[in-house]
């Protein structure tokens, strides 16, 4: 029997937390909760899946690859659009050679599979339900039984209760279901599967599942489950404190009279209580004097020296209050912030090219010092106005997003270019321009043929020498010699908005990735054509220049050749890439 772990979803109701991390990747006890689905279904033998994907794919692909090292075999279904749970096995029939287990990616049980199985088979069911007994669940589905197990009728409701059981997220399912399933429609295994059930009268059954049941729908079911199953391995090894003790403070260890579980390389400072139990991630440093209490503290985050922590969620500068049930990302550094574990070899490559930016950059102001003289002189002859420009660039725009119950506001960082400078001083305004703009709607901006700039300037921009004051950006440390060009503030504002968007594509998501990259003058956009290349083709270089930078190994290593800016030769040779790109004019006017 295989598995489909239904994993696609956006998990709004997850939000904030699912901004970064999808549901089935948060941790239960420093684990994803997908991992521990794989685990127990690979106790009943299923060792091939197929997981469902869409929202943040690389986080669950990068973590989990081929399965090869949890000694199972994993393959992955990609959805272009989320059309329900229906659709997630609709699209890929040829996975049905025999009966499929369907498992949702943000539930946990004990379920016993072999009862379930032979419940299903005996049965002769075409399409079998694990229910639950019904609790007081928002906006669910309830499943009315016969005397034999049969579906005879369902209802759904937003509140109150009807009938006795709700489904519990794990089903058996033969591939005759799939002729009931319309194709690319939105279609729920729950509420639309089960009308065509009840009025067709299928063959369809429902397993009553007495055991565990976890449901992560909500942030405080996140941290209900990850204190209860902390509270139970606490009263079963009759002990108090799990994983690793080295990097508490003696005596905040010897005072600890609740269960406690710390990730690997965590620090506890002096002076912290632990008021009550919390589960502390990986890489978590707990600065001097504060208290937690009934918390989970997630991986790389920092929680400043006297801050209060109850009832919540921490994750790097994101703090969700489940009482309140309301999240917010705090600015302040000294109270929360990320922490951004670098390896050695990391370290080493980034002192490297910055060494490397500070020699080339230093070489080159003072070898082509003549030829910056001679262009300052003919600005100045050519027209009125300063000789250097200084282009307001976007580093990463500022972030304003909320939902009902969470709010984010990060100020945008701001480099300033320092080029010579090319446009009139009464140039045109740009939208009076727009309608020539060789990206059309945008988010970018360039014209052919500007009439905004001067004879020299034409010059100087079709030969790119209008760039080399930006060496002293370098030598600054506002750029680096490799990385993603940076955007007029419009421009940013644009993509962050808008995304890159054509017939088919859709690369907003892939489009804003460029604003994780550090800034620099050599790059894949920079080295393949410049403006010669389309929209959506300059989002995808930028965004995966901008990956090429991340720390995560694993996806880095997914990259391929693109990867090699990450290397000393790789560096060197995107820089001479560039040049050579300059020197043939392509992309430049």
């Amino acid at each position: 029997m295989k598995g489909l772990i239904l994993g696609a979803g956006i998990g709004s109701r997850l939000q904030p937390l699912t901004n970064e991390i999808p549901a089935p990747m948060l941790p239960i006890l420093n684990k994803p909760l997908i991992l521990y689905i794989i685990e127990h279904l690979k106790k009943f033998g299923i060792d091939e899946f197929k997981i469902s994907l869409h929202h943040l794919p690389e986080v669950i692909d990068s973590y989990l690859g081929d399965g090869e090292e949890y000694d199972v075999k994993i393959s992955y279904s990609l959805e272009k659009d989320l059309l329900e749970t229906g659709y997630s096995i609709k699209r890929i029939p040829s996975y049905f050679n025999d009966t499929i287990l369907i498992h949702y990616g943000n539930v946990l049980t004990n379920i016993d599979l072999n009862e379930f199985f032979y419940f299903h088979k005996q049965r002769k069911s075409v399409f079998s339900y694990a229910v639950i007994e019904n609790r007081f669940l928002k906006e669910i589905c309830e499943i009315s039984i016969d005397e034999k197990s049969q579906i005879i009728d369902f209802g759904y409701r937003k509140s109150g209760s009807k009938y006795q059981f709700i489904p519990a997220g794990i089903f058996l399912a033969e591939k005759e279901v799939l002729d009931y399933i319309p194709s690319n429609k939105k279609f729920s295994l729950e509420e639309d599967l089960l009308k065509i059930i009840c009025e067709k009268k299928l063959p369809a059954f429902a397993y009553i599942h007495k055991g565990d049941y976890y449901k992560i729908q909500y942030p405080k079911d996140l941290l209900e489950i990850n204190i209860q199953i902390l509270k139970l391995l606490a009263l079963a090894e009759n002990k108090l404190i799990f994983g690793n003790k080295y990097g508490i403070n003696k005596d905040v260890l010897s005072s600890i009279t609740s269960p406690l579980f710390v990730g690997e390389n965590s620090i506890v400072n002096k002076n912290v209580v632990f008021k009550g139990p919390a589960v502390i991630g990986d890489d978590v440093i707990i600065d001097e004097g504060s208290t937690i209490s009934n918390s989970l503290i997630m991986n790389n985050t920092y929680i400043g020296k006297n801050i209060e922590i109850e009832n919540a969620i921490v994750y790097k500068n994101l703090c969700i209050n489940t009482r309140s049930d309301y999240g917010i990302y705090v600015t302040d550094s000294f109270v929360l912030a990320p922490i951004v574990k670098i390896r050695v070899s990391d370290k080493i490559r980034e002192i490297s090219f910055r060494l490397i930016d500070i020699i080339l950059s230093i070489v080159g102001l003072i070898l082509l010092s003549p030829i910056l003289i001679l262009i300052a002189l003919a600005i100045k002859l050519d027209s009125k106005g300063p000789i250097i420009f200084k282009s307001r660039r976007v580093q990463t725009p500022q972030l304003v997003q909320q939902g009902d119950k969470w709010y984010r506001y990060e100020p945008e960082k701001i480099v300033y270019y320092y080029k010579f400078r090319t446009m009139k001083i009464d140039a045109y305004d740009r939208n009076e321009l727009k309608s020539k703009n060789i990206y059309g709607e945008g988010p970018y901006f360039k014209l052919k043929d500007d009439p905004r700039i001067t004879r020299v300037g034409k010059f100087l921009r079709k030969t790119s020498l209008d760039e080399l004051p930006l060496l002293i950006n370098v030598l600054k440390g506002d750029l680096s010699l490799v990385g993603v060009w940076g955007l007029p503030p419009e421009e940013a504002q644009n993509l962050m908005e808008k995304g890159v968007s054509q017939e088919f594509y859709r690369l907003k998501d892939v489009a804003q990735i460029r604003f994780k990259g550090r800034l620099g003058l050599a790059g894949y956009w920079q080295s393949r054509g410049r403006s010669e290349l389309t929209a959506e083709e300059r989002a995808i270089h930028d965004a995966i220049q901008a990956l090429a930078n991340i720390k995560d190994e694993k996806l880095r290593k997914k990259l391929g050749a693109y990867s090699r800016v990450n290397s000393l030769r790789g560096y060197i040779s995107l820089i001479l890439d560039t040049i050579k790109s300059v020197i043939k004019r392509k992309g430049a006017y």
